[in-house]
């Protein structure tokens, strides 16, 4: 199902676990040039296969080192889009980082977050198609209260610009 309207997706990008509103999932990510034997929560983007979630990634300091927190994040979205039965959205992502992170990779984070304007792929047999429509990026724990609230007042604050107001008003 195609969904024309913004859909605003809160996610948690922590070292142990990826975390949004619905799903909790390990941040690990195993890269294949060929097909897996195994095709658990296999994501298939750009013609290589991924595995997402068997370990939890290693800890570095910079999250945007290698492509493995884009395909966490692609793997986050598919699994929100699943729960409300879409396939193709134009999305909002709101992403949390460690307070002590946000000011210094806080736009960095963004411009890897929105590399690609849309992205397509496929995650558990089923073909997403994403248009990204922009990124906020907040300290962990208000990304945790944004996951937690329901899509309808995530997406009014959006659309009437309170969200905006308070990301202005906190610095963020």
């Amino acid at each position: 199902m195609t969904n024309t309207n913004i859909t605003i997706i809160g996610i948690d990008h922590g070292y142990g676990n990826i975390k949004t509103a619905h799903t909790c999932f390990r941040a690990g990510v195993t890269a294949y040039d060929k097909e897996p034997t195994f095709k658990n929560n296999m994501l298939i983007y750009k013609g290589r296969f991924y595995i997402i979630g068997e370990e939890h990634k290693e800890f570095i300091p910079d999250k945007m080192a290698d492509m493995d927190y884009y395909i966490l994040t692609l793997a986050a979205i598919a699994k929100e889009l699943h729960i409300r039965r879409i396939t193709t959205a134009h999305v909002h992502i709101a992403a949390g980082l460690p307070l002590t992170w946000v000011s210094e990779q806080k736009d960095s984070f963004k411009s890897y977050l929105l590399q690609n304007e849309s992205a397509d792929f496929t995650f558990k047999d089923v073909n997403y198609h994403i248009e990204f429509v922009g990124a906020d990026i907040f300290f962990a724990t208000l990304t945790q209260i944004l996951r937690i609230c329901s899509l309808q007042l995530a997406s009014k604050l959006f659309t009437t610009g309170i969200l905006s107001r308070c990301r202005q008003a906190s610095g963020f």
